[in-house]
């Protein structure tokens, strides 16, 4: 899942091995923020419009996993996200 701030162009991408909670895996500002959101999108990962959350994420170093405080917003998206493939996260680390 990829999230991408219009105002600021920033993006970050998430990921959840299923494992302990969901890792910052790319984060990039500017026109490389453009790359990464077109690179997901070319790999048919959904993108999310979020300002408030980029904000939050900022403060994440790529590897990191997302703090506690963010895992209920993370979840909410995470689970919009295996909706759209009509997967669940099980499903998703038997591909």
């Amino acid at each position: 899942m990829t999230t991408l701030s219009e105002k600021r162009r920033k993006a970050a991408a998430l990921e959840y091995s299923g494992k302990g909670a969901p890792r910052v895996v790319a984060k990039a500002q500017d026109d490389y923020a453009e790359v990464l959101v077109d690179a997901a999108r070319a790999s048919n990962i959904p993108v999310l419009y979020d300002a408030r959350l980029l904000d939050y994420l900022d403060g994440v170093e790529v590897g990191q996993e997302v703090p506690e405080m963010l895992f209920e917003s993370v979840a909410v998206i995470l689970s919009w996200a295996y909706w759209l493939r009509d997967k669940t996260p099980e499903d998703a680390h038997r591909d």
